[in-house]
């Protein structure tokens, strides 16, 4: 009687910690990028974020948010959310997000109590920080550093680069404020929605910043967000946040109803929303999608204008640049960034992913860079530097990134590997573990093989290399009495493949 009172005991366990503690997600590294993933409903998602980046959302807020922009000042602050309250509008699907962000931090063991506002943050808080460059105008901090730049080249331009053959290339550079809570928190934010109408997402991103600031879809489509230079809007408008308008065309499988997902699709989701201030977003996908290329310019005071290359008046090739000045909406004003593009073109139109990259280096690389992407839409190809000190994103070495490994999904209820690949998990048991699990897995090799534990934060628990043979191996892995019970994460890598594989610990 007692043993099968024990096994209804650890089956009852295992469940609430698959349903009640432990969020529909987790954290992995790729060299030094956190990897973010998340599944499931708008809530579960947010209380997954919440969850997993607790101390980094409360020092994004604090540290950045509130102390960085509004210095501190309960007033100002006071002042700004105000507006913000009788001013915008947000889809009841992000405010559901924003709670369960909020209930994930508090489970994840972070106060909401803020001592400058001397109270809980809440939703609208969150929101705010969604709607950060919504406040910009021509005269206060949120426009100050915000200089972002990119280059879209396809067709003649690089047709002659063998890892293009024509297809479609972007590289963007983010330039911020190189606050240091945003040098410490560079996410990529990997959404798995449940909704029937959304598709996975991927987000370069901060915890918190749940909107899309530098977004790619499964289906191949990116947007990449610059602020622009005229903030004309009649105050007596409703808004929307524009990174929310943004992430409803990227996260939409079809948002304008067209039959297929493309740049259009962006253009239609910030043309449904009415924008407070100016944006320049510049939206990509293969060249086998309608409008492939195009850069979005929009305020409130003109709306929206889509520019593709036929309004390029000085950019040779196929190729479209993007930088903080309005060239369509408005008459173009000189930006320097923008001519030394010009200039660069005017060389040679060769483009292949190495010169997109130091070409835009040269032209528009500044000192406030923090973020540097780029991605090609036909074969997935990302690369992505974050700064993390005093050297510009684009300085420094990009990890590389294929939008199949990103999109590869791994939940709770779901197989966590391949088992037509090179290598493979075959089994793990017993499950749940208490003190040890044994491990058989096949490798189509002879190949050294590493295996890393790692908690749902990302945490590295367990690692250790050996000899793998060609066929069937095992082999046990034992956690120590400081493991506590919960839900882990076994990575198998051999440099070429990795395969992933959950553990639950009932003890």
């Amino acid at each position: 009687m007692r043993k099968i009172i024990a096994i209804l005991l650890i089956i009852a366990f295992s469940t609430s910690l698959l349903s009640a503690q432990e969020p529909q997600g987790y954290i992995e590294y790729k060299e030094d990028k956190k990897i973010v993933r998340v599944w499931g409903t708008h809530y579960e998602r947010g209380y997954g974020q919440g969850y997993l980046l607790c101390n980094e959302i409360i020092d994004i807020f604090c540290n950045y948010f509130l102390g960085y922009l509004f210095g501190n000042n309960a007033y100002f602050y006071g002042v700004t959310r105000a507006n913000f309250e009788q001013s915008f509008v947000v889809d009841d699907k992000y405010i559901t997000e924003g709670d369960g962000v909020l209930d994930g931090i508090v489970e994840g063991g972070q106060s909401l109590y803020n001592d400058v506002l001397e109270r809980d943050i809440d939703v609208t808080d969150l929101m705010m920080c969604n709607s950060i460059v919504d406040f910009a105008d021509d005269k206060n901090p949120f426009s100050d550093n915000s200089f972002c730049s990119s280059l879209t080249s396809w067709g003649s331009s690089t047709i002659n680069a063998p890892e293009l053959l024509g297809e479609s290339i972007i590289t963007r550079f983010l330039d911020w404020t190189p606050h240091q809570s945003l040098l410490d928190n560079h996410i990529l934010m990997v959404s798995f929605p449940s909704e029937s109408d959304e598709q996975n997402w991927i987000s370069f991103t901060f915890p918190g910043l749940f909107g899309c600031l530098s977004g790619i879809n499964e289906n191949c489509v990116g947007s990449f967000y610059n602020v622009g230079n005229n903030n004309s809007n009649d105050p007596l408008d409703t808004f929307e946040p524009i990174f929310l308008s943004i992430r409803n065309g990227i996260e939409a499988l079809d948002y304008d109803g067209s039959g297929q997902c493309d740049p259009m699709d962006v253009v239609q989701a910030v043309s449904d929303d009415v924008q407070r201030t100016g944006s320049i977003m510049n939206v990509i996908s293969s060249t086998e999608k309608d409008s492939f290329a195009l850069i979005i310019e929009c305020n409130n005071d003109k709306g929206v204008a889509v520019r593709a290359q036929a309004d390029n008046t000085e950019i040779p090739g196929d190729n479209l640049a993007a930088t903080n000045h309005f060239r369509k909406l408005y008459a173009p004003v000189y930006c320097y960034r923008y001519e030394g593009i010009v200039d660069s073109l005017d060389q040679s139109i060769f483009i292949d992913p190495n010169r997109s990259w130091t070409l835009l280096s040269g032209a528009a690389g500044i000192s406030t860079n923090i973020q540097a992407i780029q991605y090609i839409p036909s074969t997935g190809a990302i690369l992505w530097s974050a700064r993390t000190g005093s050297v510009p994103a684009y300085l420094l070495g990009p990890t590389s990134f294929t939008t199949d490994e990103l999109f590869e999904y791994v939940g709770i209820d779901d197989p966590a590997f391949d088992q037509n690949g090179e290598l493979f998990i075959k089994e793990i048991f017993p499950y749940p573990a208490t003190d040890f699990v044994n491990v058989s897995y096949y490798s189509k090799s002879a190949k050294y093989v590493s295996s890393t534990v790692y908690d749902i934060k990302g945490r590295k628990i367990i690692h250790r290399q050996f000899q793998s043979y060609a066929g069937e191996n095992e082999f046990i892995i034992h956690f120590s009495d400081d493991i506590p019970s919960g839900i882990y994460f076994m990575r198998m890598d051999d440099n070429t493949v990795s395969t992933t594989a959950k553990i639950l610990i009932v003890r």
